[in-house]
């Protein structure tokens, strides 16, 4: 029997609107209440695709627009990849 689906749960707003607050305090308390979960941010800018993306989020640099979509997706790809090999009640 196949063991039971996590759940992905996504914050949305604007820059500064609180997303990392409540993220981890939604964190804090999924653990409290006994259960596995990690927040996750993008872009994650420790890789070479994130610090791409970071320079040009912070105007340092030009791209294209659709070369900035792949990026993100890379970047999402490549943070989330090592997390699937471990197994959380909620990604948030």
């Amino acid at each position: 029997m196949a063991g039971r689906r996590g759940a992905l749960i996504v914050l949305e707003g604007v820059d500064r609107a609180g997303k990392s607050t409540q993220g981890l305090q939604l964190v804090a308390a999924l653990c409290a209440a006994g259960h596995r979960a990690e927040l996750l941010r993008f872009p994650e800018r420790s890789t070479e695709i994130g610090k791409l993306l970071s320079s040009y989020l912070e105007k340092k640099s030009e791209l294209e627009d659709h070369s900035v979509h792949l990026l993100f997706s890379a970047n999402r790809w490549e943070h989330i990849f090592p997390s699937s090999k471990v197994s959380f009640n909620f990604l948030i």
